[in-house]
């Protein structure tokens, strides 16, 4: 949130500063901050004021969505909280169960293991499960921030120490091994037909998306000494382009701290493999810029390494994917969906024996649309790049 917060003293994006801190609900010991709620919601925040901003949504259909968004991200944390919740309560409990249908199951000329001695395997596979479900998680969190000294300056940024951070994660895994336990006896994988089913019932998912060109200015913190340094830089020269003082490549070569496309004049088009860490952000920029107006100047966009200013040149022609390239991948989805449905069942369950008390049910007022769509002269916007780039934070 310290990352939203600090937008707050940019033109057009004030009224953090009004935004309570204490709980926006509690569940049975457990509670979940109104930061914590944020952290989820502000993205969607940003894209919904910029569509406000564009015309492509009302004021008040912006509002109702901001609505949805918010009840959505604060049920996401109650089932989290609920769910650790009953991890530490249960889990002894389903080992035991698990070890006696194992038990029971023995065949009678193998040799016989006790309850006890399949438990004490149960446990140990359980504790390899869950330090493998933490390290997967932390590599996808260094992974994805471009390395562990981006990461933890991405954390600091956002005020959250690093232990704290790793208690999260690892509170994270637990919860997830012991939901794997519970509920996929109950989750059957999909069959070959369901799956060719479902590649000929939804073509548009198995589309391949126009290749995305496009123009940058990369406003590096690092190389600028800092965030406030990098958003000034891109708020100035923002300003100069809608002020038409100069054309996008010659701001580009002037002002870009990418040095690749800095002497084309900042175009991009197909991703270059060679550079993991410059094409993560890259591709959340192309992310972006699909919801733009070719020609049109973008909000700035925000990553964790700096600011970014993009215009859309064009879009490519769309490709549909074989069937042989997707099939794992549909049969994860639809096997995700059934796991879904029974984790929903659970919960379902499990929330009417839990003491769950709902204290901010909606989004602040003060965040409203209705009152940052007004305005003659344009206003940067900021909008942030990723919707969840830290695991077991955001």
């Amino acid at each position: 949130v310290a990352a939203s917060r600090a937008a707050a003293g940019a033109p057009g994006a004030a009224g953090y500063a009004d935004v309570p801190i204490g709980y926006a609900a509690e569940v049975a010991s457990g509670k979940i901050y109104i930061d914590q709620v944020l952290e989820l919601w502000s993205p969607v925040w940003y894209e919904t004021l910029l569509r406000v901003r564009g015309g492509k949504l009302t004021p008040g259909a912006g509002d109702a969505r901001l609505s949805e968004e918010w009840r959505r991200a604060l049920t996401a944390l109650i089932k989290d909280e609920l769910f650790y919740q009953e991890a530490l309560r249960e889990h002894d409990s389903v080992v035991n169960n698990f070890a006696d249908q194992l038990y029971r199951s023995q065949s009678p000329d193998s040799r016989q293991r006790s309850r006890a001695e399949i438990a004490a395997r149960i446990r140990r596979q359980w504790r390899q499960d869950l330090e493998r479900d933490f390290r997967d998680l932390v590599h996808e969190v260094v992974k994805r921030s471009g390395g562990m000294v981006k990461l933890r300056k991405v954390l600091a940024d956002r005020g959250i120490a690093f232990g704290d951070w790793q208690e999260r994660l690892r509170k994270k895994a637990f919860t997830n091994s012991y939901l794997q336990m519970l509920i996929r006896p109950r989750a059957p994988a999909p069959g070959p037909r369901r799956i060719q089913d479902y590649y000929a019932g939804h073509p548009d998912e198995f589309t391949l998306p126009g290749t995305v060109h496009f123009q940058h200015i990369f406003f590096s913190k690092e190389a600028r000494g800092g965030d406030d340094a990098a958003r000034e830089a891109a708020t100035d020269v923002w300003g100069m382009l809608v002020d038409g003082e100069m054309s996008f490549a010659d701001a580009a070569r002037r002002y870009s701290d990418d040095l690749p496309s800095r002497g084309r004049g900042g175009v991009e088009t197909e991703p270059e493999a060679e550079d993991p860490e410059r094409e993560a952000w890259l591709e959340d920029v192309r992310i972006a810029l699909r919801e733009e107006t070719p020609g049109e100047l973008a909000p700035i966009l925000e990553s964790p390494f700096g600011y970014h200013l993009a215009l859309l040149v064009a879009i490519g022609p769309e490709k549909r994917i074989p069937f042989r390239e997707v099939g794992r991948e549909i049969e994860k989805k639809l096997a995700a969906d059934v796991w879904q449905a029974e984790v929903d069942k659970y919960f379902a369950v499990a929330r009417k024996s839990t003491d769950i008390r709902v204290l901010i049910p909606d989004f602040p007022p003060g965040l409203s649309c209705a009152g940052y769509a007004g305005g003659d002269r344009p206003l940067p916007s900021f909008h942030k790049l990723g919707r969840a780039p830290l695991p077991g934070v955001d």
